[in-house]
């Protein structure tokens, strides 16, 4: 039989003739057999589905009748000019305060057909959607029929009716578990070496590649990469199993991080950052021509992929920070194109005690977390280099990675029973408790995860403001952003208590291990944690292209700036500063170089900044952004701080009116007259939305914000030495800013994009 035949023989046909119904005292007589089957459902009296329409409460047999019924309740109201008709269930305050979306599904089958009319301008009604309607229409299934990273079902195959959780329950409830730990004391030997020369000769000249430096690179991975980011598993990892294409991507990203641990045998080093980028050039393609990458490809593939686009994105070169985001797309669609562990999991199991029910559930675990980290990465690409998305939330049909003790299990320890008890929910029903301000309790890895998907929200409706700009339906725009705003302020209160500086919140440690922790990652760090809750706050009111093409930037993307794309952009920020986003956008900014340059408790106390030796690696990329937008805000309403520039004269011949951390303290002191924002005890969420738009309300009228040259030097001396490609190209759009906040009257910064330090 061919395949062609094959896929013919599969498909479901529909079977005509004569059949009529067998119910007593019903006469219908169908031409279809479908037909036959969707009229018995009206015989069937134990289904029943009431319309929850306020007032209504009739019922019916048939879900999609209903369904029809109800659409005509919303069509109704929502060309109802009478705005004081609002359902109770739509999730709308009539007084005005925030609103979240209600339970009803009903809802979201409808409201595609009518946020959007498909006819002209006389047609879009007058009374704007909620944002609960937005928020809650993102979510409907239905409505999207792009490519998803899974179906509903993550687990499709397994056998005899097993979810996600029985699945780990059965593992944990074996009489003898006989976990796979591999207990190995072996040091990295030549034999190991001896492969990965093999795919990258030159490492065997490299100084820095040598045994002992290479096991304090794994070291290094599992003390700094590993407590944010716990991907791989580390009770089974093994440097004899472990592929080498995945072994030289740890090796990348601990080499580059070793100068944040604080290791004194650092000094002994030759260049591990030259090291890092001798290794990640060719790995790309090594990985790539593996026969494991391509569908499904192996796990140790996509492992490898996400490890060494950590690195490329944020700590090298131009060449290789924009490779990776070319080909992050192909990661993208490998991970669609694999099934999760494919197949019966158990088919090889004939015991619940098999060793092979914990590597099963191990690996199954692992590309869970491989496909969360991939969403998360995309994510934070756009955010913070205002890259395009291509996943977004309602693709993401999985559930949370499973609790770090149990992640961090081995067969020397025991499991409590708490963890026993714990479950792990699916994604999408915890981001809906969260935009409903419900209690959540998940991992340090899960709060950034859902913290993503805030944002994914956020892009899109972002791109629906724009696709409604581009028709002229400007009065349907931007309803949703004070319920997005106050959600990602839900999300801080509720998933770090005492403040987006605190250590525990942001890391997945094992019992006992916090004292081997770098120093910035200790919990006596008292600076930011969770940068990515401010730039989120920033990026909803303001792109990314907009503040650093206005800082001066010549292009971006490589696509050159014109004067009359300049002027537009200008035209932006200038409204933008002076409008309440503005406003919220520039404290968010200001609040985060306070928690990475400023003792909270003591104001003699000041923090020094290397973006070379930080642990957190878009921290550095986010604190440049900061800076940008303090600078397009206060540029763009108040003018430079003086006018004294002469061409050809060095920054550091000229005197600033006031140095960077005295500046920093003195707005800070303005805000805290106003309302005491602390570190460590909120009220609630809405202490925290409501005090920053207090700061929104008085930053304005601060005198001396544009100030700057003392604040841009402090990041100008400490970015232009960057290691990093985009790091060395900001010090000089820092410079750049400094000379125009003293005078100077051109605009680009013609020589950001020369390699001249690189």
């Amino acid at each position: 039989m061919s395949g062609t035949e094959i896929h013919e023989s599969k498909k479901r046909k529909r079977i005509h003739g004569t059949f009529a119904c067998e119910h007593p005292g019903c006469d219908k007589v169908f031409t279809r057999i479908d037909r036959l089957t969707r009229h018995k459902k009206n015989h069937d009296p134990t289904k029943r589905h009431i319309c929850e329409w306020p007032g209504c409460g009739r019922d019916f047999v048939r879900n999609d009748v209903k369904e029809k019924h109800y659409k005509k309740h919303l069509t109704n109201t929502l060309n109802n000019h009478d705005s004081n008709y609002i359902p109770a269930n739509l999730g709308v305050n009539k007084s005005g305060e925030e609103s979240f979306p209600m339970n009803n599904s009903n809802l979201l089958n409808s409201i595609e057909e009518n946020i959007v009319p498909a006819k002209n301008n006389q047609d879009v009604p007058d009374s704007k959607l909620s944002p609960a309607d937005l928020i809650e229409w993102l979510f409907h299934e239905d409505t999207f029929n792009g490519d998803r990273l899974y179906q509903s079902n993550e687990y499709a195959n397994f056998p005899g009716g097993y979810s996600p959780v029985s699945f780990t329950e059965s593992v944990l409830a074996a009489p003898s578990p006989q976990f796979p730990f591999i207990y190995d004391n072996r040091k990295f030997d030549d034999t190991i070496r001896e492969k990965l020369i093999r795919l990258i000769p030159s490492l065997d000249q490299n100084p820095d590649f040598e045994n002992s430096k290479i096991e304090k690179y794994f070291q290094t991975y599992w003390l700094v990469y590993h407590p944010q980011y716990p991907i791989l598993h580390r009770p089974t990892f093994s440097y004899y199993k472990a592929e080498p294409l995945l072994l030289l991507a740890i090796i990348v990203l601990g080499s580059s991080l070793i100068k944040c641990t604080g290791f004194v045998e650092i000094y002994s080093f030759d260049n591990t950052q030259k090291l890092a980028e001798e290794i990640a050039g060719p790995l790309r393609w090594l990985i790539f021509s593996s026969s494991d990458c391509r569908p499904p490809a192996k796990l140790y593939i996509i492992q490898s992929l996400l490890l060494l686009e950590s690195f490329e994105i944020t700590s090298t070169s131009r060449f290789l920070h924009e490779r990776s985001f070319l080909y992050h797309g192909t990661k993208i669609q490998l991970l669609r194109r694999s099934p999760i562990l494919g197949g019966d999991p158990l088919n090889k199991c004939n015991e619940d005690n098999h060793p092979r029910l914990w590597e099963q559930w191990i690996e199954f675990e692992s590309m869970k977390r491989a496909s969360f980290m991939a969403f998360y990465l995309d994510t934070v690409n756009a955010a913070v280099y205002g890259h395009t998305l291509i996943l977004y939330a309602h693709q993401i049909k999985l559930n949370l990675p499973c609790n770090e003790e149990l992640w961090e299990f081995d067969n020397q320890q025991s499991l409590n029973e708490s963890t026993l008890r714990l479950k792990n929910p699916k994604f999408l029903d915890t981001l809906k408790r969260l935009l409903n301000r419900e209690r959540i309790e998940i991992s340090a890895f899960s709060k950034k995860i859902l913290l993503a998907g805030l944002l994914t929200i956020m892009f899109q409706m972002q791109q629906k403001d724009l696709q409604l700009s581009f028709l002229e339906w400007d009065s349907m725009k931007e309803p949703w952003k004070e319920t997005i705003s106050l959600a990602i302020d839900v999300w801080r209160y509720q998933m770090c208590p005492k403040g987006c500086c605190d250590t525990q919140s942001a890391l997945s440690t094992k019992p006992g291990a916090e004292d081997m922790l770098p120093p910035m990652l200790k919990k006596e760090d008292s600076r930011c944690k969770f940068s990515l809750y401010h730039i989120a706050q920033i990026s909803m009111r303001i792109s990314h292209y907009d503040y650093i093409i206005y800082a001066g930037a010549p292009s971006r993307m490589n696509v050159s700036v014109s004067s009359s794309e300049y002027k537009a952009v200008s035209e932006r920020v200038i409204a933008w500063a002076g409008s309440v986003s503005g406003g919220t956008g520039v404290v968010h900014a200001y609040l985060f170089l306070f928690e990475m340059f400023l003792s909270p408790s003591n104001e003699d106390i000041t923090y020094r900044y290397n973006p070379n030796h930080d642990p957190f690696l878009h921290r550095k990329n986010i604190i440049a952004s900061a800076l940008l937008v303090i600078f397009a805000y206060n540029f763009s309403t108040r003018g430079p701080e003086n006018d004294i520039y002469e061409v050809g004269k060095s920054i550091e011949y000229y005197p600033e009116k006031e140095d960077g951390y005295s500046y920093l303290q003195r707005i800070r002191k303005a805000f805290l007259k106003e309302d005491k924002l602390h570190l460590s005890e909120y009220e609630d969420s809405y202490y925290i939305h409501n005090t920053i738009k207090k700061y929104a309300n008085i930053v304005a009228n601060i005198p001396g914000r544009n100030n700057m040259v003392g604040l841009l030097k402090l990041f100008y001396n400490s970015f232009k030495n960057s290691e990093w490609e985009i790091g060395y190209e900001y010090s000089k759009l820092f410079r750049n800013c400094i000379e125009r906040c003293l005078g100077k009257q051109s605009i680009q910064c013609m020589d950001m994009y020369s390699n001249d330090a690189f």
